[in-house]
């Protein structure tokens, strides 16, 4: 089944079983943009035949970012991490019309309080850190005598300046700050772009930005 077909029936289960979701908002300009920026990024940065084990922390339906990790990285597994049970449910069938259900696993507990041994992630994603305070540096510092990352991963955050939507607690103004926020040690990459969304018929630059960097804690 080609990508589109299986975009069309997820959306078409989606929007049947949870009228209530936001599919479309997770397929608009803004999110495509983002994810894409992100890949185009990493490429640059990580060796795409090294093996790379992925938790990605508030991963809403998990697609199309995994799609485009899958596309442009070697990948062992991924997991993903999101407190909302309708958008694990979601993300659960987009890993059962996609087939990725062998390497990727949902997890419906607060990344930041959940307990266990020490992870192997080589690639931490948080794309939505606007709506949450934690970071993966405050995370390592909980398991300060066991470090918590055992594999110095790379990490990449993003964030904007969205601050007039109400479920955005921890926006940013610069790269600079998103850097600060969450005390990345080394930065390879740190940019931002104005979020693109649509404007009647046409896909438009609006005034708020998206900042990211990728770096280690």
């Amino acid at each position: 089944m080609m990508i589109l077909s299986k975009y069309a029936k997820m959306i078409e289960w989606a929007i049947d079983i949870h009228p209530h979701c936001h599919i479309f908002e997770s397929l608009s300009p803004n999110q495509l943009s983002s994810k894409k920026w992100m890949i185009e990024e990493l490429k640059n940065i990580v060796d795409n035949k090294e093996i790379q084990k992925i938790e990605i922390v508030g991963s809403w339906y998990g697609y199309p970012l995994i799609q485009y990790l899958r596309e442009n990285l070697f990948i062992e597994k991924i997991e993903c991490w999101d407190i909302d049970k309708e958008a694990r449910m979601i993300s659960n069938m987009y890993n059962e019309i996609f087939e990725s259900k062998d390497f990727v696993s949902v997890y419906g507990k607060n990344y930041w309080e959940h307990s266990r041994d020490g992870s192997e992630s080589t690639l931490l994603i948080n794309t939505s850190s606007e709506h949450m305070k934690e970071s993966f540096y405050m995370m390592n510092q909980l398991h300060r005598k066991n470090k918590f990352y055992v594999k110095d991963p790379l990490v990449v955050i993003q964030s904007n300046d969205m601050r007039h939507i109400d479920e955005h607690i921890n926006c940013v103004d610069s790269e600079d700050e998103l850097i600060s926020k969450h005390k990345i040690r080394k930065v390879f990459y740190a940019s931002s772009r104005n979020i693109i969304e649509w404007h009647d018929e046409r896909i438009e630059e609006t005034k708020y930005k998206r900042f990211m960097v990728i770096g280690q804690i």
